[in-house]
């Protein structure tokens, strides 16, 4: 059965070979249709292997295996073992079954094997390629490059397959998230739906309320040190297989983890994936992905936070409303919404310890050269800024409609839509010139039939994601007259109050964009749209 290895590798058998045997299977290789029923399987590879060097009468040192790696990393555990081996001298002939065994990088592989093999006296044999790098008369030798690049191919268009089917499970809704952020977790009968973790949701409830009522992101954190509750790494260590590989990390809530849990949209039903890819199929790295390239699902699952104050609270991140870089400085109520008339925020300077008054930042910083002094008293804008509430928002609810629109959404759905006719618009270009390139000749049939195929499959793609998102924004529509309701009950609370305290001052952001102060008299631009 072997003869046929034999006639190839026979030189040179009067030197002692000692042997290593490379074996080598990724999860990709496992599920490739052309690797199923050929026996690639590592017990399989061994076995194969181990038979050619017994009849060779070769010495056997070790067999080195990695199971579960990609063949585009030679970061591998037991091939750097092997290397080590090499070093020291142990191994002077390597053996794989085929020269993808070895690596699927054409870069990486053609150094191993034209260059460190070589430099160390190593023998290097691929077996069912029929390279034997010692085997001077051996014309497989010298298509070696061509079998890297030709294994390089096969790892970037698995590489693209596995990309294509992730993306597409993405804007069908399925969850691709390995582990669900704090709150949630996976239905154990299907890991498609996301549920409510009842045990930890209270806390992400908490946490909202604090930072809306005016907490800083640091005295969030300190809370919940002081209340002894688990911080959502130590959670999910203790309630799932995931394994932390840093152990000397410490468990305490810090500003960092309240603010990841503040910004995350999935808390109030949206399920945003896609937002880190890799650079390439070759390097592990992850990268950020535009936002406008997220797959979002809206209301795909039960929200945690109602979607208001999910709202409220990233205009108060935006604007760093509750940070503060000094302990126990005065938080101004109104901080973040007011600007000066030459367009610079305003800041408070104390009078005298008696009151606070509100000063234009650029004339404090450079003086009347480039602004005018701000006289207006934080009380006295305060008063201005409630009388002026109470006037608006009794207006607003005698209106037969509400037009009070959730912008952000609604914008991102739009660019999303136009962004994917754009790239169908271009594909249809592409499509166009192919048939001129087949008519004068330029390209063959086949090459003509591969290439539509392809492009037609990236148009139907674009068509999915383009009703995808079309069907998101009719969601987003409703979603707006959900939340036009629950601000016009929240309107009728504040006709009651009699000023702006830390209790109702969330709810002045929700309302007001910005506060230009003109001297002594105020202008405010609002967020709902006043009757006249």
């Amino acid at each position: 059965m072997y003869a046929l290895y034999n006639n190839y590798f026979n030189v040179l058998d009067d030197i002692a070979w000692k042997v290593a045997i490379y074996v080598r299977l990724s999860r990709e290789d496992e599920k490739d249709d052309n690797y199923k029923g050929q026996s690639e399987s590592i017990e399989n590879q061994i076995n194969y292997l181990k038979t050619i060097v017994k009849e060779k009468k070769w010495v056997l040192v070790d067999i080195y295996r990695d199971d579960g790696y990609t063949g585009t990393n030679f970061d591998r555990p037991d091939f750097q073992r092997m290397i080590q081996d090499i070093e020291l001298g142990k191994i002077n002939l390597v053996i794989t079954k085929d020269l993808s065994r070895l690596g699927r990088d054409y870069i990486e592989t053609g150094r191993y094997v034209e260059k460190y093999f070589p430099s160390k006296n190593v023998r290097y044999i691929a077996v069912n390629d029929y390279i034997d790098t010692f085997d001077k008369r051996n014309s497989n030798n010298d298509i070696t490059p061509f079998k890297s690049v030709i294994n390089d191919m096969y790892a970037k268009d698995i590489s693209n397959k596995v990309r294509s089917a992730i993306l597409t499970k993405a804007t069908e809704g399925e969850c691709i998230k390995a582990f669900l952020p704090y709150g949630y977790k996976k239905d154990i009968y299907d890991k498609n739906n996301i549920l409510i973790d009842e045990n930890v949701a209270d806390n992400v409830v908490l946490i909202f309320n604090l930072y809306k009522n005016g907490k800083s992101k640091t005295q969030i954190a300190n809370h919940l040190n002081e209340l002894g509750i688990k911080t959502p790494l130590k959670y999910k260590h203790e309630t799932t297989n995931y394994f932390n590989p840093n152990e000397t990390y410490t468990y305490k809530w810090n500003s960092t983890i309240i603010n990841k849990i503040l910004r995350d949209r999935i808390y109030v039903g949206d399920l945003v994936q896609l937002k880190y890819t890799k650079i390439n199929y070759k390097i592990k790295k992850m990268i950020k992905v535009p936002k406008e390239q997220h797959v979002i699902i809206l209301n795909h699952h039960p929200a945690i936070i109602e979607r208001n104050v999910f709202e409220t609270v990233q205009e108060m991140l935006d604007r760093k409303t509750n940070e503060w870089n000094y302990s126990g400085r005065k938080r101004h109520l109104l901080s973040g919404l007011v600007f000066c008339q030459c367009g610079s925020r305003i800041t408070y300077n104390k009078n005298h310890g008696k009151y606070f008054r509100c000063i234009c930042s650029s004339y404090k910083k450079y003086g009347n050269q480039f602004c005018s002094s701000v006289h207006l008293r934080e009380d006295e804008l305060i008063r201005l800024v409630t009388n002026s509430l109470k006037e608006n928002i009794s207006k607003y609810l005698n209106m037969d409609s509400l037009s009070y629109q959730n912008q952000n959404i609604d914008n991102e759905l739009k660019k999303n839509i136009l962004n994917l006719n754009k790239k169908k618009e271009e594909l249809n270009k592409i499509i166009s010139n192919l048939y001129e390139d087949r008519l004068s000749g330029v390209i063959s049939q086949d090459t003509f039939t591969d290439l539509i195929k392809n492009y037609e499959t990236q148009k139907k793609e674009y068509d999915k994601k383009i009703q995808l998102f079309q069907s998101e924004e009719n969601k987003a529509f409703l979603q707006d007259n959900i939340n036009n309701e629950l601000l016009k009950e929240t309107m009728k609370e504040l006709l009651t109050f009699n000023d702006i305290n830390e209790e109702n001052r969330s709810i002045v952001f929700k309302l007001i964009d910005k506060i230009i102060i003109y001297d002594r008299d105020i202008s405010i631009k609002y967020k709902f749209n006043i009757p006249e």
